[in-house]
């Protein structure tokens, strides 16, 4: 770091020594109103960004309304206007404040220097790609990078890219994209300033090195750079929990809690005799003995029997107390199935009355479904619900078993108190009815919950 930069983060960090504290008063005074619309009303944006998951059996619905939460946040959150000027004055992080502004666990390893400055570019055919700098621990990796180019302007919502270890092997983790377009620059190009917040996943260590490639025009580019192990070496802090509690009967246990300087991980799991199946604990957040919030906005699993969740992290402050609080649980029956007919497009029987068969789109591979799903109150719309088994088994009236070719998602519009799942099926010669049976739906119990972690 060349001494021009030096003063200049010096000047960052001690900005940031009161701009951190003005965060997370910010977020603590966020209306729980304001947030729950957030998500609602964000959800189409967040489908925007990418997530890409190497477990199928992760609940990417789950990540995909936590990575929601996490961009909207960004529009509450302010940083002071010095800050970002000064933050704008460094080389290779220009641009970077509107990305990282909702996260205070960045905000705080930046305050801290915990940031690994590389300034690595690759120019080919009018396109140029950067890698600025990487922020790493143990369990999660922030790339900042940009790119520029002919066809890179305020309309680019995203740009396809590869990450690999060093050796070319898949990264087994989940990765979130976030964009910002940058200022228009004298001669007309728009820098798209972006990151990728890798977070790998349970028990796969963090590589050495990554091979990194961005799809520009129609090449791709690739920058490969190391990851300095030594920067986080001694960071992390492993504590057994094994603490029970009850929610409406049910039992589960906060299993082990790691604490690494960009975020807290919570290990959580279901008994298997409970008669009720979990889908989600509501509104759960890490409180320290001076009553900063850390959310969590990210996680593994669908707590069938585990759920493994992240959280902001206060490393760098050192709270001596750390306690999980939360309002309750997404709580569901067990065993429940929908029985609809295709042909006839009729709903013979659900939970509730609640889903229904609405809609058949067909193809030559296969008939796309679409089911809705209606009397939903607030809450449930918190959480997007895994109606059916990823790629899971469904009967037709003889006994005769199928696999789901594919899931399309789910849509909603802020406001409806139903949603849309599709699901694609084989096209066959069923016998019907069919039965599928279902995973997760609306339900859930308001129980405060509080467990000291630390």
């Amino acid at each position: 770091m060349n001494e021009q930069t030096s003063e200049a983060m010096g000047q960052v960090n001690r900005a940031l020594l009161t701009d951190a504290e003005r965060v997370y008063l910010e977020l603590e005074r966020l209306p729980d109103a304001a947030l729950d619309s957030a998500m609602l009303g964000g959800l189409e944006q967040g489908r925007k960004r990418s997530i890409r998951a190497v477990r199928k059996r992760w609940s990417l619905s789950l990540i995909a309304g936590a990575l929601c939460m996490m961009l909207l946040l960004t529009a509450f959150v302010r940083v002071s206007p010095a800050f970002a000027a000064m933050v704008r004055d460094i080389p290779g992080l220009s641009g970077f404040v509107e990305l990282i502004k909702g996260d205070n666990s960045l905000l705080s390893a930046i305050e801290n220097e915990f940031i690994q400055p590389l300034n690595l570019s690759l120019e080919k055919d009018n396109y140029k790609f950067t890698v600025e700098g990487i922020i790493a621990d143990e369990q999660r990796l922030v790339i900042l990078y940009t790119a520029e180019g002919p066809d890179i302007n305020s309309n680019t919502q995203s740009i396809e890219y590869k990450i690999r270890n060093g050796d070319g092997g898949e990264v087994e983790s989940v990765i979130i994209s976030s964009h910002y377009r940058g200022s228009d620059s004298d001669d007309g190009k728009v820098p798209v300033h972006d990151y990728l917040d890798i977070l790998m996943a349970d028990g796969v260590p963090m590589p050495e090195s990554i091979q990194f490639s961005l799809l520009l025009g129609d090449q791709w580019l690739r920058i490969d750079f190391p990851i300095d192990h030594e920067q986080f070496k001694d960071t992390k802090e492993s504590i057994v929990l094994e603490k029970a509690f009850e929610v409406e009967g049910q039992h589960f246990t906060v299993k082990e809690a790691i604490i690494t300087p960009l975020q807290v991980t919570l290990t959580f799991e279901a008994d298997p005799n409970n008669k009720k199946r979990a889908n989600h604990i509501i509104n759960m957040v890490l409180v320290d003995e001076k009553g900063r919030t850390y959310e969590t906005h990210t996680g593994f699993g669908i707590f069938n029997p585990s759920l493994t969740r992240h959280f902001k992290s206060g490393y760098f402050v050192k709270p001596k107390k750390l306690t999980l609080v939360a309002d309750g649980l997404h709580l569901s029956e067990k065993n429940q199935s929908i029985t609809v007919d295709t042909d006839k497009m009729v709903t013979i029987s659900s939970p509730q009355n609640k889903l229904q068969l609405v809609n058949k789109q067909q193809n030559s591979e296969g008939d796309v479904l679409e089911f809705e799903l209606t009397g939903l109150d607030e809450m449930d719309m918190q959480l997007g619900y895994m109606l059916f088994e990823h790629k899971g088994v469904f009967k037709d009236a003889g006994g005769k078993s199928y696999r789901f070719m594919d899931h399309y998602g789910v849509r909603w519009n802020a406001g409806d108190n139903k949603a849309i799942y599709s699901y694609k099926i084989p096209k066959a010669d069923y016998e019907q009815p069919l039965t599928f049976d279902i995973e997760q739906y609306p339900g859930y119990v308001m129980e405060p919950i509080s467990i000291s972690i630390k």
